[in-house]
C-alpha cells in the first residue's frame, strides 16, 4: 500500500506541474503578443501633448458628465428604486444636463425570491427599459450603460434567451461588449471606453463575483483604445462593473488592464462599482494607481441612492459623490483638490497661472448666494457667467507654497444650502488616500482568493499527512523493536483531537478519498454542475 500512495502521489505531481507549465507558456507567448501591440501603441502616443488652457473664466473646454452603479432593479426588495431612479432620470438629469450618463453594471438584482440563488428576471429588465423609455431620458443626454455581475447571472451565452441585457438595455442593443462613444462638445472629443468583463457563460450567484476579459476581448479593448486615439481624441474615460482588481486578464502580465490603460496617456479615470464600499465601510473608495490613471469606485444605488457628477475643465478632471436629493451639487473644477491631481496628465503650472476659481453650481431653485474663501480669508461673492458656471478672481501666486483650505457656500431660492471644503496645493504636495481604499483598489482580489484558498487547502491536508507520515514512523519502530511504541498524546492540550486525527490518517478508505478530493478542487473542474444552470451545462455539451 505504501507503493500505491507513493505512485498515486507522483502522478498528481506530475499532472499538476504539467499544467503549471503549460498555462505558464501559454501565458508568456500570449503577453509578447499583447505587449509588443501595447508598445507600438505607446511609441505613437508618446509626442502627442494637448495645448495646455488658460484657466480665466470662459464657460468654453468645460464637459460634465453623471455616473450610476448598482441600480438592482428587484421584484422583491425596495420598491422605491425604480420611482427613484425615474426621479433621477426626469428631475436630476433635466437639472444637471450632463452631456454622458454612465451606467456601470448591476442594473437588475436576479435573485430568486428566497435571495440564495440567482435567476433573470424579465419583469426587472422591463422595468429598467420603461424608466428610460418613460422618462424620454435619451434624448436629454447619452445613456452607456454595461453589464454587471449580476446582469450576468445564470447566462449561458451571448444572444440567448436569458441574456436579458441584450434585449432590454440601451446599448446591449448595440454592442456584443465592450465598447467606445466619443462626443464632441466645444471643438474637444471626450471618448468614454465601457469594459465588459462579465463571464462567458454567466454562473450562478455567487461564483461570478470576479470577471475576466479573455484574449479576443482584450484585443478588442486595444482596438478600441487606438481607434480613439486616431479620431484625436482630447481626455478618455475608461468605465465598467468591475474595479480593476477583480478583473483576471489572461495575457496582459501581472499588470492586468491597469497596463493596458495606463499605456494611453489620454485615459485620466477608470470608473467603477461592483465593491458597494464594501457595505460603507470604505466610502470614499478612491486610489490613484502606479499606472498613473485614477481609479474610482461609486456607492451604490441600490441602497445608498449615490451617483457621480465628474467634470472635465480646461484640461483638468474633478469629480464628486452626491446622494440623491441633495441639493445644491457643488463641484469645483479649480483649483482641483489636491488628493485627486494627476501627475504627467494635468499641469499645476496652469493652475497657477490661472485668473479665476471655478466651480459648477446645481439646483432646482435659483442660486440666490454663491460664496468662497480661501484659508483664513474673507468670503467672497462669485459671479455667474453660465447657467451653471460660478467664478472668482484670485491670485494663485499667493498659494504657491504647500497645501490650502478652499471653502465654498451655496444657498439657493428654495433655503437648501451647500458647504463644502476642500483641500488644494499649486507645488505638487501630495495627499495620502485612504490605506483600505488603496489596498481593495490596487491589490489583487484575485490573489486574495486564491490565498484564502491555499491556505485552507493547507490547514486541511498538512495535518493528516503530518499524522499519516508521524503513523508510518511509529509502525516502522514497532517492526523494529516487536512492541508497541505510543505516542504521549496526553502531553498535548489537545490530545482527543489529535487522536481522532490520527485515526483518521490510518484508514486507507477515508484519507485517501479526502487527499484526492482536495487535490482535484486544485486543479480539476470543480463544482461545474452547481456553478452554472442545467441549459449552460447543455450548452457547453454541445
Amino acid at each position: 500500500m505504501r507503493f500505491t500512495t507513493v505512485a498515486f502521489s507522483l502522478i498528481v505531481f506530475i499532472v499538476i506541474f504539467s499544467i503549471f507549465v503549460a498555462n505558464l507558456a501559454s501565458l508568456i507567448g500570449i503577453d509578447k503578443q499583447l505587449s509588443n501591440r501595447l508598445d507600438a501603441a505607446v511609441s505613437d502616443g508618446q509626442t502627442r501633448e494637448h495645448e495646455r488652457l488658460r484657466l480665466d473664466d470662459s464657460p468654453n473646454h468645460l464637459m460634465w458628465f453623471l455616473q450610476i452603479s448598482d441600480i438592482h432593479i428587484s421584484m422583491y426588495l425596495d420598491p422605491a428604486r425604480v420611482p427613484q431612479l425615474v426621479e433621477f432620470c426626469n428631475r436630476t438629469v433635466d437639472i444637471i444636463a450632463p452631456s454622458v450618463v454612465l451606467a456601470s453594471g448591476d442594473l437588475t438584482d436576479a435573485k430568486t425570491s428566497n435571495f440564495l440563488g440567482s435567476k433573470q428576471h424579465e419583469q426587472e429588465w422591463r422595468w429598467y427599459h420603461e424608466v428610460l423609455r418613460d422618462t424620454n431620458v435619451l434624448n436629454k443626454t447619452v445613456w452607456l450603460d454595461i453589464r454587471g455581475n449580476h446582469d450576468n447571472f445564470n447566462v449561458p451565452a451571448l444572444q440567448t434567451r436569458q441574456d436579458l441585457f441584450t434585449n432590454f438595455s440601451v446599448q446591449g442593443r448595440r454592442h456584443t461588449r465592450s465598447y467606445m462613444q466619443q462626443i464632441v462638445k466645444g471643438g474637444e472629443r471626450y471618448t468614454f471606453i465601457a469594459v465588459d468583463a462579465s463571464l462567458d457563460p454567466g454562473p450562478k450567484r455567487p461564483f461570478n463575483f470576479v470577471g475576466m476579459l479573455s484574449l479576443n476581448e482584450t484585443q478588442h479593448l486595444i482596438n478600441l483604445a487606438e481607434r480613439s486615439r486616431q479620431l484625436d481624441t482630447n481626455y478618455t474615460i475608461w468605465f465598467g462593473h468591475y474595479p480593476t482588481s477583480c478583473i483576471l486578464t489572461p495575457g496582459l502580465g501581472t499588470g492586468g488592464i491597469r497596463n493596458l490603460i495606463g499605456r494611453y496617456r489620454e485615459v485620466y479615470a477608470y470608473l467603477s462599482g461592483h465593491f458597494h464600499t464594501l457595505g460603507g465601510a470604505v466610502p470614499r473608495m478612491y486610489t490613484l494607481q502606479d499606472e498613473g490613471f485614477l481609479e474610482l469606485e461609486l456607492g451604490d444605488w441600490m441602497r445608498h441612492r449615490r451617483y457621480r457628477l465628474g467634470a472635465f475643465d480646461h484640461g483638468h478632471f474633478s469629480f464628486v459623490d452626491v446622494h440623491h436629493n441633495q441639493w445644491p451639487v457643488v463641484l469645483v473644477t479649480n483649483p482641483k483638490d489636491a488628493l485627486f491631481q494627476i501627475p504627467g496628465k494635468e499641469s499645476f503650472e496652469a493652475m497657477m497661472h490661472s485668473s479665476h476659481i471655478r466651480l459648477l453650481v446645481f439646483s432646482p431653485a435659483k442660486i440666490t448666494e454663491c460664496q468662497v474663501k480661501l484659508d483664513a480669508g474673507s468670503w467672497r461673492d462669485c459671479k455667474r457667467v453660465s447657467r451653471e458656471l460660478f467664478v472668482v478672481p484670485w491670485e494663485p501666486a499667493q498659494y504657491k507654497r504647500g497645501l490650502h483650505k478652499l471653502f465654498v457656500y451655496v444657498l439657493d431660492d428654495d433655503g437648501r444650502s451647500r458647504m463644502i471644503e476642500q483641500q488644494f496645493t499649486l507645488d505638487g504636495t501630495r495627499l495620502r488616500f485612504d490605506f483600505l481604499a488603496k489596498l481593495v483598489l490596487m491589490y489583487d482580489t484575485n490573489k486574495v482568493f486564491q490565498t484564502f484558498f491555499s491556505v485552507a487547502l493547507i490547514v486541511y491536508l498538512v495535518p493528516l499527512c503530518v499524522f499519516r507520515i508521524w503513523h508510518t514512523l511509529v509502525r516502522s519502530e514497532y517492526d523494529r523493536r516487536g512492541t508497541v511504541v505510543k505516542p504521549r498524546l496526553r502531553t498535548f492540550c489537545c490530545g482527543s483531537w489529535i487522536r481522532k486525527m490520527w485515526i483518521l490518517s490510518t484508514v486507507d478508505r477515508l484519507m485517501l478519498p479526502i487527499v484526492g478530493y482536495c487535490l482535484y478542487l486544485t486543479c480539476g473542474p470543480w463544482s461545474i454542475a452547481y456553478a452554472l444552470p442545467a441549459s449552460s451545462n447543455y450548452h457547453l455539451c454541445q
